[in-house]
């Protein structure tokens, strides 16, 4: 521990172990306790699924000893929060999964109640990252209250949002959201719309058996109000998305600032990167997974310099044609890329 210290640190360690008295040992635990104790505490991982977390005493105790020690929670940075999941089906009979079932509901419940009790405490609070597919959490109006009042959320990631509509609206410094999850677009589309300082934003939509179509990307900046767009730096978007030519131009003004993209998703129409040219918007960054290899996709990368990172994945088509489009990149971009992967189709990497 005492090597991933800043220099000076471990300078003023070393000055006061060379202390003859006998208060230096004292001194040298004082000054590292008081240097390694925001380290240390800056992560608080709640996991559920831990056995000491299936006792009610023990995780009253727990958040009992949170709320008392201030000294310990204005160190808090980031809250990972981590619920109980289902395991595979078909190892639960029906029994099982009842039983499952209750356990999470009380465990969940009792989680939540202590939490909007803690959360005010926590006044520090960077960023959330709640793994799970418990939507009583996601939709504890109390709980979520709470988190909008603190100042300094600025990192807001969901995995497992599934169909539920979250109570929380506005986070007034939220920065960054990820979410992983399906049929949850509307209600994440109202807390972008919500989120004056959102600079990035990653979205990965699973596909979902109650959608017969996939869902546009224009539903998430579908809450802006006419006229105004986003300040986004960073997007990434992949899984069951669509975006159909007459959206790309309602689409492409929210991408005015943009400097890193990556995009998963079945069908990109070339109108998209030729508007992206036409605006001059211009990527440092870049993360594409493509069915094959599409000429205006690489008219667009040739169309100016800086690029400085790239990831190509051209999953079929000419492996000869696509090399000879990469190539054209790299002649392009060859003073500034610095980190450059092309899987080609033939499961060769250049």
């Amino acid at each position: 521990m005492l090597l991933s210290l800043p220099t000076e640190v471990i300078e003023r360690i070393i000055y006061l172990a060379c202390d003859t008295v006998r208060t230096a040992l004292r001194s040298t635990c004082t000054y590292l306790c008081k240097i390694a104790t925001p380290i240390v505490f800056e992560t608080l991982v709640i996991d559920i699924t831990k056995s000491h977390f299936f006792n009610s005493h023990d995780r009253t105790s727990y958040f009992g000893t949170i709320v008392s020690n201030k000294t310990f929670t204005q160190y808090v940075r980031h809250l990972h929060l981590v619920s109980l999941k289902p395991p595979s089906r078909k190892r639960m009979g029906p029994l099982d999964w009842i039983l499952f079932k209750r356990l999470r509901e009380k465990s969940s419940k009792d989680l939540e109640r202590l939490l909007v009790i803690a959360i005010p405490y926590l006044t520090s609070l960077q960023s959330i990252l709640y793994d799970g597919f418990d939507k009583r959490f996601l939709e504890n109006s109390a709980l979520w209250k709470q988190i909008s009042t603190l100042p300094s959320v600025s990192s807001l990631s969901v995995h497992g949002w599934h169909g539920n509509r979250i109570p929380i609206t506005n986070l007034p410094n939220l920065a960054k959201l990820n979410i992983i999850g399906s049929d949850c677009l509307s209600s994440v589309a109202v807390l972008i719309a919500n989120s004056p300082n959102l600079s990035s934003l990653g979205v990965y939509h699973c596909f979902h058996p109650a959608s017969l179509f996939p869902p546009s990307l224009l539903t998430l900046f579908c809450w802006y109000p006419s006229g105004t767009y986003s300040f986004l730096t960073e997007l990434s978007l992949c899984g069951n998305f669509t975006l159909r030519r007459p959206e790309v131009p309602l689409l492409v003004p929210h991408l005015h600032h943009l400097r890193s993209l990556e995009l998963c998703i079945d069908f990109i129409p070339p109108e998209f990167w030729a508007s992206l040219q036409v605006e001059q918007i211009f990527v440092r960054q870049l993360s594409l997974t493509i069915l094959k290899s599409e000429p205006v996709v690489f008219d667009y990368l040739c169309s100016y310099t800086g690029l400085e990172s790239l990831f190509l994945c051209i999953r079929t088509g000419s492996r000869k044609a696509a090399r000879r489009d990469v190539k054209r990149v790299n002649e392009k971009h060859g003073k500034t890329l610095v980190q450059q992967t092309c899987e080609l189709p033939g499961f060769s990497s250049v």
